[in-house]
């Protein structure tokens, strides 16, 4: 289904004046970045020791 999506974004894109394909374009590439950084294989494992941090705070000072 991804290769479908981008070929439907280029189509689409084609119509954009030169510069705004391009920011377009920059922007996929950062999004895509962001979206690396954020789905790496230790992300899972620091969001449960957070809530597990956040839950024995709550435990000790009482929802503070």
């Amino acid at each position: 289904m991804k290769a479908r999506e981008n070929a439907i974004c280029y189509v689409c894109e084609l119509a954009l004046p030169r510069p705004e394909r391009r920011a377009a374009r920059a922007e996929r590439q950062a999004e895509d970045a962001m979206r690396r950084m954020r789905d790496n294989p230790h992300s899972a494992e620091r969001r449960a020791a957070r809530i597990e941090a956040e839950r024995r705070h709550d435990n000790i000072f009482g929802g503070y």
